[in-house]
């Protein structure tokens, strides 16, 4: 069974549950922006996010970051983070505009990845490619394209991935949507994980809660 949720929805459930499994604010308004982007899409944004996040539970994130020596990037854990290898891409997309390419060893959900690079792609009102597997997305500002077999977009993990800048690749899938219908059973994890944000109510918070001790109004 499927539920329609809006994109806003996707957007700020998704934030607080990055934010539950310990992710900084930054990165979790961006695994939600990430989210969204794809759900407008059509493609499964959401349910890889959730997927991503869950797998990062009593995990030692530090080793997800990446290690940006030169174009060729790696993690000093077993694989990159899509989160913070995006957002490190979209920092130096000067770079991928002067031509260059960015090589990134083993990537978790390269889906997620190129999501990100789609604020960078909005900001310089250009395109980038990231190329994984046999397949090539290419991210526009809201809209994508691919080349290649589709069925590696929802890989859950990739041993190479390179970006590069690709301006006159046109568009071919617009966002369209401002809902996205997820399976009932996803939406609800989303929605617990989300839920985990706020901490479980004590005797002590109880006590604090309402008007204090003193009125100055």
């Amino acid at each position: 069974m499927t539920v329609s949720v809006t994109l806003a929805e996707v957007d700020s459930q998704l934030r607080k549950a990055a934010r539950a499994v310990g992710l900084d604010w930054g990165l979790a308004e961006e695994a939600g922006r990430s989210a969204r982007w794809l759900a407008a899409l059509g493609l499964p944004g959401p349910d890889l996010m959730i997927t991503y996040l869950d797998s990062l539970r009593d995990q030692e994130y530090g080793g997800f970051r990446p290690i940006c020596e030169g174009f060729d990037w790696h993690a000093t854990g077993n694989s990159l983070c899509p989160l913070y290898a995006g957002t490190a891409l979209s920092d130096r997309s000067l770079l991928l505009l002067e031509g260059q390419q960015i090589r990134l060893s083993r990537t978790s959900m390269p889906l997620l990845l190129a999501a990100t690079l789609s604020q960078a792609a909005y900001h310089h009102q250009t395109a980038f490619t990231c190329h994984w597997d046999d397949v090539s997305l290419t991210v526009f500002g809201e809209a994508y394209a691919v080349e290649g077999n589709t069925v590696a977009l929802n890989i859950q993990q990739t041993d190479a991935l390179t970006c590069f800048h690709t301006p006159d690749t046109p568009p071919v899938h617009c966002a369209s949507s401002r809902a996205y219908n997820i399976e009932q059973a996803v939406w609800q994890i989303i929605d617990e994980s989300a839920q985990a944000i706020y901490a479980p109510a004590t005797e002590e918070s109880r006590a604090g809660a309402g008007a204090g001790l003193t009125d100055n109004d």
